[in-house]
């Protein structure tokens, strides 16, 4: 594995981790109190998941070509 690639998988690999930060325990945690947190929740997951594959997809794009 080359320099190359193990920096984009570290920096993908945080960029996950912020993103479902942002999107997954902080809305929980400002919306403990409320019923609806599992909706918040799976919403959060698609989100989290829908930017992943948009990642991937980047990537292998540009490991194509």
């Amino acid at each position: 594995m080359n320099d190359k690639v193990l920096i984009i998988s570290i920096l993908s690999l945080l960029a996950v981790g912020i993103l479902s930060v942002l999107f997954i325990a902080v809305p929980w945690l400002i919306n403990y109190a409320l019923p609806n947190w599992k909706e918040s929740l799976l919403d959060s997951g698609i989100v989290i998941i829908a930017v992943f594959l948009f990642v991937y997809g980047f990537y292998m794009n540009t490991k194509i070509h």
